[in-house]
């Protein structure tokens, strides 16, 4: 069997890779790079964030689904009525030269994904084990990873929001700095959340005291994330959006989530064009963009919008 792992430090990918190596299929070897760049790219992933799979599983006769998009993203929290006390905090981040605001803070915080998500993942598409794929993320975030010049960077252009709350601050900026290239940065916490995730799976996550800590930790710093937030979350299976351009067919990501069917879109409106080159690029995309509007953003909520 052969694959490849794409991911953003050398060590997740190493981790997907050896999955494979031992016999792992794809989901097995996702599932692991994922938990490992917890503890090697933590600023932009992590037990708190979301996301989306695109599967394909060819065991499923024809006619059935074989193609499944499992949206396990962030949810808006409010199903506790908790009363919101704190504003978003707008920090700017310099990527380049041109700043992009980020809204931070406890009001920013909604339900995470990862955790119901990559544990669905497993069970329905999945061969190994949770605990024996957590094993390797679980070293990285015991043992600590020198920065490497990518990461450092991330941390740096990062450091207004990560070293916000104190517990963050002992975490990237233990000298009372962010960390630079070369140092070791290490996550006990993590690499004990991951040892119980490994050996219990979501439910404490959720419906368990780690869930139960985090919805009152935001509630405390005025947020509106709470237990009931917290214990409805379930990561969904979703039909892909296929948009078909130059005699392929592109799967994608559909609503309620807009990236994947704007994607479609562009690519729709490509296909119109006998040049696709920079300028009609960017004009497709400028189209693209200039589509999101109020009815847009109604009708990713509405059945048959797609």
């Amino acid at each position: 069997m052969k694959g490849v792992v794409a991911a953003g430090h050398p060590l997740t990918a190493e981790a997907g890779a050896n999955v494979l190596r031992e016999g792992g299929n794809a989901v097995d070897a996702a599932v692991g790079a994922v938990l490992a760049s917890f503890a090697v790219e933590s600023p932009l992933t992590g037990f708190g964030a979301g996301g989306f799979a695109l599967v394909h599983d060819p065991r499923l006769r024809k006619g059935e689904q074989r193609d499944v998009l499992v949206d396990f993203f962030v949810q808006a929290p409010g199903l506790g009525g908790v009363e919101r006390r704190a504003e978003l905090v707008p920090i700017d981040v310099y990527f380049d030269q041109t700043p992009q605001t980020f809204n931070v803070g406890a009001a920013s915080c909604g339900v995470p994904g990862t955790p119901a998500g990559l544990a669905h993942l497993l069970d329905r598409f999945g061969t190994a084990p949770l605990a024996e794929l957590a094993r390797p993320a679980i070293e990285l975030a015991w043992d600590g990873v020198p920065l490497n010049a990518q990461q450092a960077y991330i941390s740096h252009i990062l450091s207004p929001i990560l070293t916000r709350y104190e517990e963050c601050r002992a975490l990237y900026a233990p000298a009372g700095r962010t960390l630079t290239e070369g140092e070791t940065f290490r996550f006990p916490e993590l690499a004990e959340a991951l040892e119980r995730y490994g050996a219990e799976g979501a439910e404490p996550f959720y419906t368990g005291e780690v869930g139960a800590a985090v919805a009152d930790r935001v509630a405390e710093l005025g947020g509106t994330l709470s237990h009931e937030d917290m214990a409805s979350y379930e990561a969904i299976d979703r039909a892909a959006v296929r948009a078909a351009f130059r005699g392929a067919e592109v799967l994608t990501n559909p609503p309620p989530s807009s990236g994947g069917i704007l994607i479609a879109l562009c690519l729709a409106l490509l296909e119109r064009l006998d040049d696709a080159g920079v300028e009609a690029t960017v004009a497709v995309m400028r189209a693209a963009q200039e589509s999101r509007g109020e009815r847009f953003q109604e009708g990713l909520y509405e059945e048959g919008f797609v």
